[in-house]
């Protein structure tokens, strides 16, 4: 009986383990996939305009795995340079399951000293979620990050 239980707990400590490093892991990594991936939502499309997106430069956290999709930490980092010549205007959060595909919105501007920001969305069930940023010279600079989310928010 000892064998089994010591076999199994030291099964479970691997499994355990794994897991922990592949969710520490994902935390860190900053959403900054190329479009070939995977499908730009309409939304995003639609508020860029016909513009192109670029891949770039938009750092977006959120955990990779949520319990619970009614409150989820998020944080969104754009490099600027936040200048007066050159700095972020907007910054929209959309979603690509939930009812309504818009998250949030935030104006941003060149007093700022960077452009970020940190909040809570509230996510329907496991999806992507995107970060689409527009600079006062009319670039749209986006990242997109999956997330897991066992019991989901908006329902209906």
């Amino acid at each position: 009986m000892k064998v089994r239980r010591r076999a199994f707990v030291k099964n479970a400590l691997r499994v355990g383990g794994g897991l922990s490093l592949w969710t520490c892991s994902g935390l860190t990594v900053f959403a900054s996939q190329s479009a070939g991936k995977r499908d730009i939502p309409k939304a995003v499309l639609d508020w860029a305009g016909g513009r192109p997106l670029q891949f770039e430069r938009v750092q977006l956290i959120l955990p990779p795995l949520v319990e619970n999709g009614f409150l989820v930490s998020t944080s969104v980092r754009v490099d600027s340079p936040m200048t007066s010549t050159d700095y972020v205007e907007e910054l929209r959060l959309f979603s690509e399951v939930n009812p309504s595909p818009f998250i949030a919105n935030f104006r941003l501007g060149p007093r700022l000293p960077e452009a970020r920001i940190e909040t809570r969305i509230r996510l329907a069930d496991t999806q992507a979620v995107w970060a689409v940023a527009r600079t006062n010279k009319g670039e749209f600079l986006c990242a997109y990050q999956q997330v897991i989310v066992t019991l989901a928010a908006c329902a209906g």
